[in-house]
């Protein structure tokens, strides 16, 4: 859609070098089980980098790769001011329930509509406590470095226990991410910069010798669950969440605003809406696998 109305340059955005995933035993066949469930090509390899260890095992999908965020999301803003979408920012206060829709109370002004969706992170736990909703939220905050190195010395996105390396086709690397849950502050950090200098070094050999070009934070919104939430507001009309997408905002998200857009027309949902809804059980569901709670 971006790229056919010319918003967007797929390769300026996208870059498919294939990702290794570090695991093993157990966890290595249970990965395989979720790739073939999902139609995803993978196969057995050793670390593509040395620092790793010998004989490290893992996955590699040759058909991944990652997206540049950034590029991403400005192409997307450009495309619906085209389409006559306006934007208003603005600190909403409160969620005032109507018998259809809501009114929303900002600093500047309040604003009422027939559908609203709350997506506000974790703060969507606060906006919402006064309608009885509950649900397990949190701030956790996440600190990532940037290397610039010849494109292709870095060749594919590489997942680790330890951390991970996301690279871009200019030669940009990211190097990710430390994690402090119940932090809400945006700020980097002296500590985050050397303890992420330390996994890039541990992880390749290229970054140990050089210096991070940029070092940014930002506050993921946390959840108790694997699951987001998505869905209708209990006991209310026209008042939808969509929350609690911890580390995974971008890879979920076309699954997300789809499931979502058909709840709200009233269509027939692609997949089971019931895991993701406000009203779900066991809000402390997490998966024990660690390949698919990274």
């Amino acid at each position: 859609m971006l790229e056919e109305s010319g918003f967007l340059d797929r390769k300026a955005v996208l870059h498919l070098g294939g990702m290794w995933v570090q695991v093993a035993g157990a966890e290595l066949t249970r990965a395989q089980r979720w790739a073939e469930a999902w139609g995803l090509d993978c196969h057995e390899m050793e670390s593509p980098e040395s620092r790793i260890g010998h004989g490290a095992g893992g996955l590699f999908f040759p058909g991944l790769g990652n997206i540049r965020n950034p590029r991403m999301l400005k192409a997307l803003r450009a495309y619906l001011a085209a389409k006559g979408v306006s934007f208003v920012r603005e600190h909403i206060r409160r969620v005032e329930l109507l018998s259809s829709g809501a009114i929303l109370h900002g600093e500047v002004g309040q604003y009422s509509s027939d559908t609203i969706v709350v997506a506000a992170g974790y703060n969507a736990a606060a906006l919402l406590a006064e309608t009885g909703l509950s649900m397990p939220l949190f701030p956790a905050k996440g600190e990532m470095l940037l290397f610039q190195v010849a494109p292709g010395d870095v060749p594919s996105v590489i997942l680790t226990e330890a951390g991970y390396l996301i690279p871009r086709a200019d030669g940009a690397v990211l190097v990710g991410s430390t994690l402090r849950k119940g932090d809400a502050s945006h700020y980097p950090t002296v500590q985050g910069r050397h303890q992420l200098i330390s996994l890039a070094a541990s992880l390749s050999p290229v970054l140990a010798e050089k210096k991070p070009s940029y070092h940014w934070s930002g506050v993921r919104p946390g959840c108790e669950r694997d699951y987001p939430y998505l869905g209708l507001l209990p006991g209310a009309t026209g008042v939808y969440v969509a929350a609690g997408h911890y580390r995974n905002g971008l890879v979920s998200a076309p699954g997300s605003a789809e499931l979502l857009a058909q709840l709200i027309c009233g269509e027939s949902p692609f997949t089971d809406p019931e895991p993701y809804s406000l009203s779900s059980a066991s809000p402390s569901s997490r998966s024990s696998s660690s390949f698919l709670s990274r």
